[in-house]
């Protein structure tokens, strides 16, 4: 098992997951957690430079890179490594799976009921997900950290940085970062995105008026 950011007590202290859960189930989903969510997320470059400065003895994180470990990336990896361990826990033997209440011989919840589960703890997941990348994008972490603002493919995957936990429909005048759409005449990051107006759509142009 490689280097954790984040301990098996700590994702069962901030979750709801049994305290007497097997820890190698969660070490397991931890793991793939961090493999899979939160390297696209940094980087690998960056990832790999977060793990080397674990050691068993403690770490040796800067200032900066400590409050990124602990206010950002671990809540995040907190309740990503809970969603993707749902289903795993739901198959498992009797006293491995999502039951109604604590006893052992309580019964396993159904697979709509999981679901659900899965679906609340999504979101949960996506907040924290948008939150880390506002903090190193937009935020107070933007330009703290060389490891993830140089790379490139050869060092691996690169930091993803787009925005994916946005509302679907686009309204005029605004944006998630608080920027207005127009006043950019064209130009910069939202100049020539198209954008719905409801104001403008019941009172369109007067084409034969001057």
């Amino acid at each position: 098992m490689g280097v954790l950011l984040i301990s098996e007590t700590k994702l069962k202290q901030f979750t709801n997951i049994s305290k007497n859960l097997d820890m190698d189930v969660l070490r397991a989903e931890i793991q793939i957690a961090q493999d899979t969510e939160l390297q696209p997320l940094l980087g690998t470059k960056f990832y790999e430079h977060l793990l080397d400065q674990v050691s068993s003895t403690g770490n040796t994180f800067n200032s900066d890179e400590l409050t990124l470990v602990n206010d950002y990336i671990a809540p995040f990896l907190v309740q990503v490594s809970y969603f993707n361990a749902i289903p795993h826990l739901h198959y498992r033997t009797a006293n491995r799976s999502i039951v109604e209440g604590q006893m052992e011989s309580a019964s396993p919840v159904d697979l709509e009921t999981m679901k659900y589960l899965r679906t609340v703890q999504k979101q949960r997941s996506d907040f924290y997900k948008m939150r880390l990348q506002d903090y190193l994008i937009t935020g107070r972490g933007q330009n703290l950290f060389p490891d993830y603002l140089s790379t490139s493919t050869i060092d691996g995957m690169i930091p993803d940085k787009s925005a994916k936990y946005n509302n679907p429909i686009v309204l005029n005048h605004t944006s998630r970062y608080g920027y207005a759409y127009r006043g950019h005449g064209g130009n910069g990051m939202f100049g020539n995105l198209p954008s719905y107006s409801e104001i403008e759509s019941s009172n369109p142009d007067c084409y034969d008026c001057y």
